[in-house]
């Protein structure tokens, strides 16, 4: 795992000082080591951190006639296969890194080598006869690249900061990117916060050769097409494609362990490692709130399955210290479970260089309960809007929400159905994981673009049924954009590398395959995988409600003030509408935790 950034400056070439500042900014994705090349119009530079070949994987990497030089951040998982096809081929290998494979890929497949690569990528290769610089990026999208088009000039970087660093100016921010962040609670790609600064898609490619750029997709997602075999035959199989992944994972020569929070999809991960042998080391943190804390679950899948558990207790250390944290995402970033996610990464760092997560599991195999509400939106929007606000909605105002999580009570998660389903009007019909509605981002900001169009720009060409359709578009949406951004800045944050077995490219195509009554059966969320995880772990864990990993953020806006916490809003608000959303919160009559504090990071860079 590591960080890589470059320039091609064809008219003015390259200063080091820029590339040296880029490394700087970057120095947390690889504490290990530092390389760079320059020649000519070409800067490459690359942030190590060690887990494969300690000694012989320093980066950037060249072929045997050196006519091509990569940077690389990510592991390749079947590196060894691809290592011995192409030695059988006649290529000769210097080292034992899954670098050098990406090379000799590229001259045997050429630019077609990615849809053989099995893992968690971003890379950019350049051909010194051709000229040319090609990058890529895994299936799902776990390693970030951004990067900039100016004329004869191309920037990269794995960070949005060290990208800055390079550019010649700074660019301005994008309204409709912010539109977008104020719906989803992130910028998707291949748009950012900012005008004229990209990110490359989730399964992309991109060749920039002759001062022009093409950009082109190598891997979608399908929507389920389901296979007529029994439901004991593909159990059986996602058993052992699963578990096939989870041993590919454990491949490491530095200290590896696993995230345990107790809830399905990281158990089974963990049960499927101590299948391999060793005990593994397994992490957890809670916070406070009883209600937010799940290290119960977490010590009884340990001591079921057999682990070298730690559980570290989070304190509350100021709203500051919290927001400053969330700065690691260099632009808005409305999911707040960031902030678990570094305290976990920091202390699992501690004695792990690597560990193996759980997600992917909700998306692949039916987890959200919004795949149950979908179905649920339509009959409800059915209803005139006169007797849904005059009734449904008036009868939920005379209860407070309080500030236990969401799923803990039945008030609040209908009050989120109903905003939700409201919301799916301007979001193709879907019940996406939406902040605010799009009435809500006008009220707040009428000199925004109308910009409901922009999400049917992601999700619009997904046909099929509601409920698979809206798990296609957490698929292109959610999965790459939110969860595996928030992942991977934290991790790295950190200098830890986080796998994930659920993405693996052959358990990618078997949920794929796995039709959908397999999926969600009578209101049974992850049915399959279920049935899977009952071979390894106890009925308690696998049967218990879902919980997401969160934090009591309610309360430490109110213990903040609701002074400070204005003080943060970002400027330009209409302050009517913001105190519609403020005082109720204040005043202990709605949670609007998750709607202030996407205001608060939007404030930050928007003021």
């Amino acid at each position: 795992m590591c960080g890589i950034a470059g320039i091609v400056d064809t008219r003015e070439g390259i200063e080091r000082s820029v590339l040296e500042a880029a490394s700087n900014l970057m120095a947390h994705r690889g504490p290990d080591d530092e390389g760079f090349f320059i020649e000519g119009p070409l800067g490459l530079v690359h942030r190590r951190l060690s887990i494969i070949d300690l000694d012989g994987g320093s980066q950037p990497m060249f072929n045997e006639d050196r006519s091509l030089v990569v940077v690389f951040n990510g592991e390749i998982y079947n590196y060894v296969e691809l290592r011995s096809q192409l030695e059988s081929n006649g290529h000769i290998f210097s080292t034992l890194s899954d670098t050098e494979v990406i090379l000799h890929g590229f001259e045997e497949w050429g630019m077609a080598c990615v849809e053989k690569f099995h893992g968690m990528f971003a890379f950019a290769l350049y051909n010194r006869k051709e000229k040319s610089l090609f990058l890529s990026r895994d299936r799902c999208g776990e390693k970030p690249i951004y990067y900039a088009h100016e004329g004869g000039r191309f920037y990269f970087a794995s960070e949005f900061q060290a990208l800055l660093n390079i550019l010649r100016q700074m660019p301005d921010a994008d309204p409709e990117s912010i539109y977008l962040y104020l719906r989803l609670g992130y910028v998707p790609a291949p748009r950012s916060f900012l005008d004229g600064v990209n990110k490359l898609q989730a399964g992309c490619c991109i060749m920039f050769k002759d001062e022009n750029i093409r950009c082109w997709s190598y891997y979608k997602p399908r929507v389920t097409v389901g296979d007529r075999i029994s439901e004991k035959e593909l159990c059986d199989e996602l058993d052992i494609t699963l578990s096939r992944a989870v041993k590919k994972m454990l491949v490491s020569d530095v200290p590896l362990g696993a995230f345990l929070s107790g809830g399905l999809d990281s158990s089974l991960i963990v049960a499927m490692m101590a299948k391999e042998g060793e005990s593994p080391k397994t992490f957890s943190i809670s916070f406070d709130d009883a209600s937010f804390d799940e290290s119960q679950y977490a010590k009884l899948v340990s001591e079921y399955v057999g682990t070298q558990h730690t559980h570290y207790k989070v304190a509350f250390d100021g709203f500051d210290s919290c927001l400053s944290i969330m700065d690691g995402f260099g632009e808005p970033f409305a999911d707040s479970s960031g902030i678990p996610t570094y305290y976990l990464a920091k202390e699992t760092r501690r004695k792990v260089t690597v560990a193996l997560s759980g997600d992917g599991g909700d998306e692949l195999f039916g987890g959200y309960r919004r795949y149950l509400a979908q179905n649920l939106s339509d009959y409800y929007l059915s209803f005139p809007s006169l007797l849904r606000k005059g009734l449904f909605e008036r009868f939920l105002s005379f209860f407070p929400d309080g500030d236990d999580y969401y799923a803990d009570s039945i008030i609040k998660s209908a009050r989120i159905f109903v905003e939700r389903a409201e919301s799916s009007r301007t979001s193709p019909g879907l019940m996406l994981n939406t902040i605010f509605s799009h009435n809500e981002v006008t009220a707040l900001f009428p000199d925004l673009p109308d910009g409901h169009r922009l999400i049917e720009e992601f999700i619009g060409k997904i046909r099929s049924r509601k409920v698979e359709a809206l798990m296609c578009a957490d698929r292109v949406l959610y999965l790459p954009e939110d969860i595996l951004v928030k992942v991977d800045r934290m991790s790295m944050k950190n200098s830890l590398e986080v796998r994930t077995p659920y993405l693996d490219p052959d358990v990618l195509e078997l949920s794929e395959r796995i039709p959908l009554a397999m999926k969600i059966k009578g209101g049974n969320l992850k049915y399959l995988l279920k049935k899977v995880a009952l071979r390894y772990l106890p009925p308690k864990i696998v049967q218990r409600k879902k919980h997401g990993f969160m934090v009591p953020m309610a309360q430490w806006i109110k213990k903040a003030g609701e002074g400070v916490v204005r003080s943060r809003m970002p400027s330009w608000a209409v302050p009517k509408a913001l105190d519609q959303i403020l005082k109720p919160h204040f005043n202990g009559r709605r949670d609007n935790s998750h709607k202030i504090f996407a205001l608060i990071m939007l404030g930050r860079y928007s003021n």
